[in-house]
């Protein structure tokens, strides 16, 4: 289930970019209004310590993945607007590449984001392992994102 629903956000983020990017900002605002509702609503319920409980450990990886999502989706639809002098087919050709490995970075998160619903958030143990979980997890795309960052020289001209 967590595998197919997070998947469904992702390709909505992703195929929705083709619309001239517009899909992509319609489903991420969409998500955004939908989930915040649902976080604020639970957030003051009675029910409100397990629900953090809950969604804290997997959070970083499957909200990083739907933004990524996006971003693919954006990429693509900003390659038809945007066609630096190339024919439209030929601008989608030449970001698809990059677009698809942003697409298949959010996919990767999306599996380690629905391994950790199943079986930490789930889970039984308390709230502190939950966080720890979700502490390393952000240390862990912190990490992956200064490293992109440095391999493609940014750090380097910054320090």
């Amino acid at each position: 289930f967590y595998v197919f629903n997070n998947a469904g956000i992702g390709l909505k983020c992703f195929t929705g970019g083709i619309l001239l990017g517009v899909g992509s900002l319609v489903v991420m605002a969409f998500n955004g209004l939908f989930l915040g509702t649902v976080f604020g609503h639970m957030l003051g319920s009675p029910v409100a310590d397990h629900f953090g409980e809950f969604v804290t450990a997997h959070a970083p990886f499957e909200l990083t993945a739907i933004v990524l999502s996006a971003a693919a989706g954006l990429r693509l639809g900003w390659a038809v607007v945007d066609t630096r002098g190339w024919t439209r087919w030929e601008s989608l050709q030449r970001t698809a590449p990059a677009a698809l490995g942003t697409a298949g970075l959010a996919t990767v998160l999306f599996f380690l984001a629905a391994f950790i619903e199943a079986f930490v958030s789930a889970s039984p143990a308390g709230h502190a392992p939950k966080v720890a979980v979700a502490g390393v997890c952000s240390l862990v795309l912190a990490g992956y994102f200064l490293a992109a960052a440095w391999g493609r020289g940014e750090g380097r001209r910054a320090g």
